[in-house]
């Protein structure tokens, strides 16, 4: 019996990221991160890298690091999946918006890896989900698309893949064991030896082969974990590919702080464990009759999020005055970039102008940075990271507002004034939230 691990890399910077900043996690997390990636011939990591750090890569002139991307996808270890290039909450944004920033992802995935590039699988940020979204991507062309496991509403399954009605094939992380990598809450061998414990009933049960997936963010390794590219991707990739496999008490108790020494006696062997692409997984096991709709969701999103019907809590929490404050400034900033979207760019060179100055600051807007950092008390607290993303709503509705005004339309007076109101109120908020958090050492 064999167990494939298939994990995947989420790789992405705000386009508001301090160059010294980018450089930094640059130096500490990617480069070493793809050098231990390239020299494991059994490397094989699904990477979802948005376009707006390619962009920031490329500007700021770290080519190396983009190079070290293309080698690894040319030499078939890593595999490009299609994303929004912004990193926005896909849920929560327009319709159209969502097609435009999966679409300005896509054109440069074939400009960097060229057209060889395959449009199978697909990365919603935060793993966010809706049935909607499910709906467009598949329309869009891919094959299938990743979520976390909380968002499967069958029971789990290790030996098959299940398909929506649209037929998009359907992924799901395994939340726990991702959050003990990302949390450095178990070793690689330790994982290794999940991985054959976990599945363990189900090949005795039933004799077939079984799949994993892990999905975390690529900064955990290096960045926020240092050299953690080396003591656990590095580790477990040589414990896989110098076939050492694991072996371990049938007592053993998945890992904690508190149970840190390696099993000794007793032990018994696990079945061999094979890294491979989500995409080659409908290779090995089959389509599950039943079809699903995925539950609306994201990666931190729980089980009370779910029965409260808050599906994105850190993003669109209705007890949280930025939150909602934020979103409806954004409604605002949306009617007023459909009517900017609909202008005669060709009447007045200012009007083009204006409008193309508006388009760029609207489609970084949409990033999710600004309310993630809105969460004081789950320890995400910044009012200069949040006012970043504000200064982009604001910018993109005020050269709306002077397209529109150049083009002789007054429609968008209503739509700037409230996002120039809420403005004003999620100021205010964030300085209440401050003083609040501050006395009672609730936030940094």
């Amino acid at each position: 019996m064999t167990t494939y691990w298939a994990p995947i890399l989420h790789l992405y910077q705000p386009p508001t990221q301090e160059i010294e900043v980018l450089r930094n996690i640059n130096r500490e997390c990617y480069k070493p991160l793809f050098k231990v990636i390239n020299n494991h011939d059994n490397a094989k990591f699904s990477i979802n890298i948005n376009g707006v750090l390619i962009e920031l890569l490329e500007e700021y002139g770290m080519f190396d690091t983009i190079e070290l991307i293309k080698n690894l996808e040319s030499e078939n270890k890593v595999k490009i999946l299609g994303t929004a290039k912004y990193h926005p909450i896909l849920p929560l944004i327009p319709e159209k918006e969502i097609l435009r920033q999966i679409q300005m992802n896509e054109d440069l995935n074939k400009e960097i890896f060229g057209d060889h590039w395959e449009k199978k699988g697909f990365f919603p940020p935060e793993l966010a989900i809706s049935p909607n979204v499910g709906k467009i991507v598949r329309e869009l062309g891919y094959e299938w698309i990743i979520m976390s496991g909380i968002a499967c509403p069958k029971s789990w399954s290790y030996d098959k893949i299940y398909t929506s009605p649209h037929g998009l094939k359907l992924f799901f992380r395994d939340d726990i064991l991702s959050n003990k990598i990302s949390f450095k809450k178990i070793t690689a061998k330790k994982f290794l030896t999940e991985i054959g414990l976990l599945h363990k009933n189900e090949k005795e049960k039933n004799k077939n082969d079984t799949y994993i997936i892990t999905a975390m963010d690529g900064e955990t390794f290096g960045w926020h974990i240092k050299n953690y590219e080396r003591t656990f991707i590095g580790k477990a990739l040589d414990l896989i590919e110098k076939g050492i496999i694991n072996k371990i008490s049938p007592n053993f108790e998945p890992y904690n702080q508190s149970n840190s020494n390696e099993p000794e006696n007793d032990r018994i062997e696990i079945d061999s464990i094979e890294l491979e692409f989500i995409s080659n997984l409908e290779n090995y096991f089959p389509i599950a009759e039943e079809k699903i709709v995925p539950l609306s969701s994201s990666w931190s999103t729980s089980y009370e999020d779910l029965e409260n019907n808050v599906y994105y809590p850190l993003w669109k929490h209705p007890e949280n005055d930025i939150h909602v404050f934020y979103w409806k400034s954004m409604k605002s900033l949306h009617k007023l970039m459909n009517l900017a979207d609909n202008l005669d760019l060709t009447q007045n060179w200012k009007v083009e102008n204006y409008y193309n100055t508006a388009r760029w600051f609207y489609d970084r807007a949409l990033h999710s940075c600004p309310v993630w950092w809105a969460n004081p008390y789950q320890g995400t607290w910044s009012p200069n990271l949040i006012y970043k993303g504000l200064e982009l709503i604001i910018k993109a509705a005020l050269n709306a507002q002077l397209a529109l005004v150049y083009a002789g339309i007054n429609d968008g007076d209503g739509y700037f004034d409230s996002i120039s109101y809420y403005h004003g109120l999620i100021l205010m908020e964030m300085y209440s939230t401050t003083r609040k958090t501050s006395s009672s050492g609730s936030a940094q």
